[in-house]
């Protein structure tokens, strides 16, 4: 899905995106009310009271909008319609806090008669305009809209204060501005870059334990000859619960020690040649009762000791084949390898 001056990015992914951006709202209004509340201090020598009340009362409430707002997302259903309005939401109070940062250039500056003031409106405005950068960096829309209130009321006022000597001001004010949009730039690729992979790998992850848990077939995860995850199906084939296997080694779910040896061997056998392990043996269920059941694995890449095996009961073929091709007593069905 293509964003505000943003890369397309799937609809999963954008959702996820948001939800990051809602998530940093608590830790940016701890960082907004420490400046608010650093500002007061400031002008409070300098600056009518009135105005500072007004400005405090204003940036407050702007800032319990926000919480409310944020608490409202929490409870919403969302979707690739509705994120897109949670998140001009968001914009709409990132733009109203940083007009909040912006009056600070207005009737609420200090006058000259207080450098020192003036200076450390001027540092906390940049620090938080920065700190925009980091807390609003998933949203491009938040951003700009935050850094325009923000710093153009800065560079108007002290266009018109400096006049002729704006130049170095002025050059100082845009390597600020492109710092900020580089550190900008930077966070929002590398997070949204992140997240579009975080969301195929978990949709990717879904989707195998979906196949995992209904698929036909017993499937065990082994290492060190050990379970480490099997499915319902295998659980149902052996008569035990999950929770029994998992830990369990595999050969003792054969009938009798012999084939658990045999297995072994040909699995040993099959990985050691590069090729798939396959192969007819009798399992023994919870109950006692044997099955004839089928194996297939394969060896995991990269684990020596890891495998995966497919398993079928396959009793009912086997008792066809001895019916179509009768055999003496005592002749055993030998495994294939």
């Amino acid at each position: 899905m293509k964003h505000f001056f943003g890369q397309a990015m799937s609809p999963d992914a954008d959702i996820r995106r948001v939800k990051m951006l809602y998530a940093r709202q608590p830790s940016g209004t701890a960082s907004a009310l420490i400046g608010i509340f650093l500002c007061f201090v400031v002008l409070f020598d300098s600056v009518n009271l009135d105005l500072i009340k007004a400005w405090a009362v204003y940036m407050v409430s702007v800032l319990a909008a926000r919480i409310w707002i944020w608490y409202m997302f929490g409870n919403a259903d969302l979707n690739g319609q509705s994120v897109r309005r949670w998140e001009w939401l968001f914009a709409a109070g990132a733009l109203l806090s940083g007009l909040g940062w912006g009056a600070l250039f207005g009737p609420l500056h200090p006058p000259v008669t207080h450098p020192e003031a003036r200076i450390m409106i001027v540092l906390l405005v940049l620090v938080t305009t920065f700190a925009g950068a980091v807390f609003l960096a998933l949203s491009n829309a938040a951003f700009w809209l935050f850094t325009l209130a923000a710093l153009v009321p800065t560079i108007v006022h002290y266009s018109q204060v400096l006049g002729r000597q704006l130049q170095w001001p002025i050059t100082a004010a845009v390597c600020c501005i492109v710092v900020l949009v580089l550190l900008q730039r930077t966070l929002h690729r590398s997070e949204s870059t992140n997240l579009e992979r975080g969301t195929e790998a978990e949709n990717l992850l879904a989707e195998q334990h979906a196949i995992f848990d209904s698929s036909p077939l017993g499937i065990a995860m082994l290492a060190d000859k050990r379970i480490v995850k099997c499915n319902m199906r295998l659980a149902e084939l052996l008569g035990k619960r999950i929770q029994d296997l998992t830990g369990a080694t595999l050969q003792h779910q054969f009938f009798s020690p012999a084939e658990a040896e045999q297995f072994l061997a040909d699995s040993t056998s099959a990985f050691d040649k590069g090729r798939v392990a396959q192969g007819m043996y009798r399992m023994r269920r919870a109950d006692g009762t044997q099955f004839w059941a089928e194996l297939s694995g394969r060896r995991m890449a990269g684990e020596s000791n890891h495998s995966v095996w497919m398993i079928a009961d396959v009793t009912l073929r086997v008792a066809n084949e001895r019916r179509a091709r009768p055999r003496p007593p005592d002749a055993e069905i030998r495994p294939a390898v």
